[in-house]
């Protein structure tokens, strides 16, 4: 009589019985992702373009001190050869990139200006540190003075953030007759916090928009938006003791000293995708710049654009759970398919204080780590790791990976161990042997040929139609070859916390006992995954939507660590889920924590690296 196999593995993956192409999921819905990146971002290059009315081109400029500038122009095709328009030179935040100045930029184009939206020095496609050569602020300007068809006697400057009182303040006083007016969007035209403005009043027609909500009011040196009409900051460069009026030109256009403040219901991160801030910066270039004429501010139709990235990037995440399950059918990666081990993890009241523990633990760490990395940070920027807002959600993930490390080992010999756990229970190890170092390469193959066509699609859309795949802050750039550096310098930190989060949800949190139907246990995992962020974030968000500071200290440090944090933690509220389906998906189709572990490691690392701002170029020369 022949052996029975363990019942953990099998020789290779059962020959998949051939089935209509209506009644394959795995090829319908990979048909749809696909159809979903290339027809979003075609309708965003639609958009992008107004319909063919504007060109896009991408183009480098060079610095005097040798930094190479990435920067998209935006021109009118019906611009006669003989003809000039008005010009906007723009930039982005902090850790952002161009790619989030696109709606603001193609509202402008469709209107009949110029427009340069480059990436500051140290983002995006732009080389060197941040901040290096005022943002690359004067040098844009510079560019946009040469562009053919540009009125150098009607220039704009729009910076949102940083790229205002760095990049575009910079570019300013690099040109004081230069261009005719700025707004500054979520930003002010001195130093951050700086009350003092004897630097910047010659400043021409400056407008400033701080949203009611801002998570960042100590950019003003105030503590809520709603209290910008009385910033020591803003009073100064007015040149008023009194209170602001919202809306109220102080000073003169046509002398230069114009002055205007604009106070919106919105927040600092949601600025770039606001109808309210994109229209006033559209009203005040056009106020300035064309005394008022052409197309309403409200007359918008970049959401459209919005829509066709989003749809990219939800065909791009669909597109890793359908391409996977077709992978594992091939003769390649059929040998990653074992059966699912029976489950020995927490059960009872035990299961519901592991989720408890796991949902709340990143949340109670985030703001000290915050507060600790961005000011003085334990781990510091290197040519390693070159990217400090990455570097504080490696500090984060490292801390907490310890912790969940900690906790795996003290579950299995506390209690899991006497029901049978082990690391072959829990997905990590071979039955009746040790870690299978071959299957793991395997698995980490099987990532990179999963991830793959989205990564080709989203090349081509990038390069040809200068669309990615992104919805307001979740983003997913393609990789320049600094930042793929940077990605590699990344992958083992935060494999270090993906993979004891996914040994945790696998094979001690699994929902009843794994018996669940897959999409429940999915449902299940991601809210425990989240539920912690959404809380933190609600936290922070409810007392800024009603007017009030955020909730966590009244300190200059503190409010700023929370500030960016409560900006920087809405991403994951997208990646979380993310990754806690795709482990589950993965652990039930391969019968191993680590292959959705290392596709998790990969999605989120390459989102980071390929986003966030350098902070100490990686590569010399």
């Amino acid at each position: 009589m022949a052996k029975k196999p363990a019942d953990d593995t099998v020789a290779s993956a059962p020959p998949t019985p051939r089935r209509s192409f209506w009644r394959d999921r795995p090829k319908v819905v990979a048909v749809i992702a696909v159809f979903l990146m290339v027809a979003g971002s075609y309708l965003a290059m639609q958009i992008n373009t107004a319909g063919g009315a504007t060109s896009v081109s991408e183009v480098t400029i060079f610095s005097p001190t040798g930094q190479q500038i990435s920067a998209n122009v935006y021109k009118p095709a019906n611009l006669a050869p003989d003809k000039t328009a008005p010009a906007v030179a723009m930039w982005h935040g902090l850790n952002n990139q161009k790619d989030h100045m696109e709606q603001t930029a193609l509202e402008l184009a469709r209107r009949g200006f110029i427009v340069v939206s480059a990436d500051q020095i140290g983002h995006g496609s732009s080389n060197g540190a941040n901040q290096d050569a005022g943002c690359g602020g004067p040098a844009a300007l510079a560019y946009l003075q040469t562009v053919p068809g540009v009125d150098t006697s009607r220039i704009g400057l729009v910076g949102m953030s940083q790229g205002g009182f760095c990049a575009a303040t910079a570019a300013a006083l690099s040109q004081p007759d230069g261009y005719r007016s700025v707004f500054y969007m979520e930003s002010e035209p001195g130093q951050p916090g700086s009350v003092d403005a004897t630097s910047i009043k010659g400043i021409r027609n400056a407008a400033v928009l701080i949203g009611q909500w801002t998570e960042l009011p100590g950019l003003i040196a105030v503590g809520r938006g709603l209290d910008a009409p009385v910033s020591p900051a803003l009073q100064a460069f007015f040149e008023t003791s009194d209170r602001i009026e919202p809306g109220r030109v102080y000073g003169s256009i046509e002398d230069g000293t114009a002055r205007i403040l604009y106070s919106e219901w919105e927040g600092h991160a949601s600025s770039t995708d606001a109808p309210a801030s994109i229209g006033d910066a559209v009203e005040w270039m056009q106020r300035t710049l064309t005394d008022g004429s052409g197309l309403s501010p409200a007359d918008q139709i970049w959401p459209f654009k919005l829509v066709g990235t989003s749809l990219a990037l939800l065909g791009g995440i669909l597109f890793l759970f359908a391409g996977g399950s077709l992978m594992l059918r091939t003769r390649a990666f059929a040998g990653l398919v074992r059966a699912v081990p029976a489950y020995r993890g927490l059960r009872g009241p035990g299961w519901w204080i592991g989720a408890v523990i796991t949902t709340a633990l990143g949340p109670l760490l985030y703001l000290p780590v915050w507060k600790n990395m961005f000011f003085t940070p334990a781990i510091g920027v290197s040519t390693l790791w070159p990217q400090n807002f990455t570097n504080i959600y490696m500090a984060w993930g490292l801390l907490v990976g310890v912790i969940a490390w900690a906790l795996i080992a003290l579950n299995h010999f506390a209690f899991t161990r006497r029901t049978g756990g082990d690391f072959a229970a829990y997905g990590v190890t071979e039955h009746g042997g040790g870690i299978d170092w071959g299957r793991i390469g395997k698995a980490a193959l099987f990532t990179v040929a999963v991830m793959a066509p989205v990564y080709l699609i989203l090349t081509f859309t990038d390069a040809v139609w200068h669309v990615d795949f992104r919805s307001w802050v979740v983003t997913l750039p393609p990789l320049t070859p600094p930042r793929w550096v940077a990605f590699f310098g990344y992958l083992l930190p935060f494999a270090f916390f993906f993979v004891a989060q996914g040994i945790l949800f696998n094979g001690f949190l699994r929902w009843r006992s794994g018996k669940a139907p897959l999409w429940q246990e999915m449902l299940v995992n991601s809210i425990v995954m989240t539920l912690g962020a959404l809380v933190w974030v609600l936290i922070a968000y409810i007392p800024l939507l009603a007017g009030q500071p955020l909730p966590f200290g009244s300190d200059s440090q503190t409010m700023t660590a929370a500030g960016l944090g409560a900006i920087y933690y809405l991403p994951l509220l997208v990646f979380w889920p993310v990754a806690a389906c795709l482990w589950t998906y993965f652990f039930r189709k391969t019968g191993r924590t680590y292959v959705g572990s290392i596709m998790v490691t990969v999605f989120i690392v390459w989102s980071l690296a390929a986003s966030s701002s350098f902070q100490m170029w990686p590569i010399v020369g």
